[in-house]
Parts: C-alpha cells; sequence; structure tokens
C-alpha cells in the first residue's frame, strides 16, 4: 500500500532527524526503496518523493543524497507538471547542501525555462539563479540571455528574467 509505505517513509523521516545513529540504521532502507521503486506510476513517485524528503532531512552519506538529487533530476524529466514543480521547488531547498550534484541536472533545469506553466519557469530561474558560479557565470548567462531573446507574451516573467541577469552581472563583473 503506497500511501502506508508513504507514512512509515515519513515516520523514518522524524526518528532520522537529529539522531546520527538513526539515520545510520535507515540509510540501507531508504537506499534499497529509492532504488526498487517503480517511478512510472504517480503511487511510485510519491514513495520516491517521500524517500528524498528523508534523505535531506536526516545525517545521511553523500552517495544517498546524490541519489535522492538524481532522483529529482529524473522528476524534471517527467511530463507531469505537479512532478517537475516539486522537484525543482526541492532543489532549491537544498541546494546549499549539495550544489556540485545539483550542477549536473543544471542542462535539464535551464530546459524547464521553456515549460509552458509559468509556475515552472519561476522555480526553474529561482534555481539557476542560486546556482551561478563564478566557473559557470558566462554560460549560464548566456543561456538566460538566449532564453529573453526568444521569449514572447509573459511580461512579468520577462522583467524577473532580465532582474536575475542584471542581478548576476553585478555580483560577478570584474572589478576595474
Amino acid at each position: 500500500d503506497p500511501f502506508l509505505q508513504c507514512k512509515i517513509i515519513g515516520l523514518l523521516r522524524i526518528l532520522g532527524t537529529g539522531s546520527s545513529k538513526a539515520s545510520e540504521e535507515m540509510t540501507d532502507i531508504l537506499a534499497q526503496i529509492s532504488i526498487n521503486t517503480e517511478p512510472s506510476k504517480n503511487p511510485g513517485n510519491a514513495i520516491l518523493y517521500e524517500c528524498v524528503q528523508t534523505i535531506m532531512v536526516i545525517d545521511a552519506e553523500d552517495g544517498l543524497r546524490q541519489l535522492a538529487i538524481n532522483i529529482l533530476g529524473r522528476f524534471l524529466l517527467h511530463r507531469d507538471n505537479n512532478i517537475r514543480y516539486v522537484a525543482l521547488n526541492t532543489l532549491c531547498g537544498v541546494i546549499d547542501r549539495d550544489t556540485t550534484s545539483i550542477q549536473r541536472h543544471k542542462t535539464h533545469i535551464v530546459d524547464c525555462l521553456k515549460d509552458p506553466d509559468v509556475s515552472i519557469r519561476r522555480r526553474a530561474l529561482d534555481l539557476i539563479y542560486a546556482l551561478v558560479t563564478k566557473s559557470n557565470v558566462q554560460g549560464l548567462v548566456r543561456e538566460l540571455v538566449n532564453y529573453l531573446s526568444v521569449t514572447s507574451g509573459d511580461l512579468e516573467f520577462k522583467r524577473m528574467l532580465t532582474d536575475k541577469i542584471v542581478l548576476v552581472a553585478e555580483k560577478y563583473t570584474p572589478s576595474k
């Protein structure tokens, strides 16, 4: 029963929060669930999402965190808008903990800017802005400017996009 599985994983999250010993004990269970759950249907996606949420809260090993971020990366490719939005939102929430693993999904995140759903575009823009570093600023700004030149319609989103480009340019412009 997927509802029961989600509740049990939620309980593991509560038990593992702040407890290194409990977190260590549940690492294998969470890894097995994450690897063996079929993501082709909504119940599987709900279980995977609960696993990701739990992994990100407990004292998980780096490999398990990478697995969770890779699950979110696969969610970005899903055709269901809700699943893509949840992935972007969760990635925004954990960007400070594992930027390197999230950077691997940068292409899919940039692709979300082209989504017809404005809420997905906005979360993707927030995440891209958070991913900008000194080493990737030129490539990401180029992508954003290219997208700005081809986008039409939603003037508020264009304004937000322009604001983010300006903020990045100001932040990473070399001093003279």
